[in-house]
């Protein structure tokens, strides 16, 4: 697939949850932070488990009939590639996967409407939160995800380049008071899914204060080969 722009269509919470490798029963009283977090339910999730949410999204800023009609346009331009794309796996289930859009969509809503100050207009490479503001910080689909075609990501054109990539990282981390996850750092190649190129290069000039790895996430709609994130923790001696 392959996209003129970021689009701005999410996931169910709960969804978001397994495929960031994340259990309920760790997030109690947590901070967490969820950038980007679009028009996804994940908020409402991590509330429900006690943890304490903020969202950011240049979409925020936008008014609602129009974040809607940004959300349901693309959603239907994910479904117009998905059915000819050879990266999803014979058993993926297309309706089901654009019917879970429109339930995340629907939630958002519900939580936006009860926490309006919980969802914030902001955008990467430049948050407007305070150094280590957050327990936990939960970044998906957005890097790796929105890097030029050409290095495996989805934009057609420039895309989201390795510098921003860079900076993108520096600003989360400089956020986090203790944990990252950032899904996917896969991208396709042909058929499978494979590690990103900008991973290895992006690793090699982290802050010494964080360690990395990597953790396989447990589903992502039917994508063949190894779907994989990046998990950082900032001053986690290395072993």
């Amino acid at each position: 697939m392959q996209f003129p722009r970021i689009l701005s269509f999410g996931r169910t919470g709960e969804e978001l949850l397994e495929i960031l490798a994340l259990r309920p029963a760790s997030l109690e009283g947590l901070r967490v932070l969820d950038c980007p977090g679009g028009p996804g339910s994940l908020s409402a999730a991590l509330r429900r488990h006690g943890a304490h949410p903020t969202a950011v999204d240049p979409g925020y800023a936008l008014p609602l009939d129009e974040f809607e009609t940004c959300t349901f346009r693309d959603i239907e331009a994910v479904a117009d590639q998905i059915a000819g794309d050879e990266i999803f796996r014979s058993d993926f289930e297309q309706r089901r996967y654009l019917a879970s859009k429109f339930k995340a969509y629907q939630q958002f809503l519900e939580d936006r409407a009860t926490y309006p100050g919980d969802y914030i207009a902001a955008s990467l490479p430049n948050l407007p939160f305070a150094d280590e503001r957050f327990d936990l910080v939960l970044s998906s689909s957005l890097l790796f995800s929105y890097s030029p075609a050409a290095h495996g990501g989805l934009l057609a054109g420039e895309g989201l380049g390795l510098e921003w990539h860079r900076q993108a990282l520096r600003e989360l981390m400089r956020v986090a008071a203790g944990e990252l996850r950032v899904y996917p750092a896969h991208t396709q190649h042909g058929s499978e899914a494979v590690l990103h190129p900008y991973v290895k290069p992006l690793l090699k000039t982290i802050d010494p204060a964080w360690t990395s790895t990597f953790f396989h996430s447990p589903c992502d709609q039917g994508i063949k080969g190894a779907t994989v994130g990046l998990l950082f923790r900032r001053g986690v001696p290395k072993k």
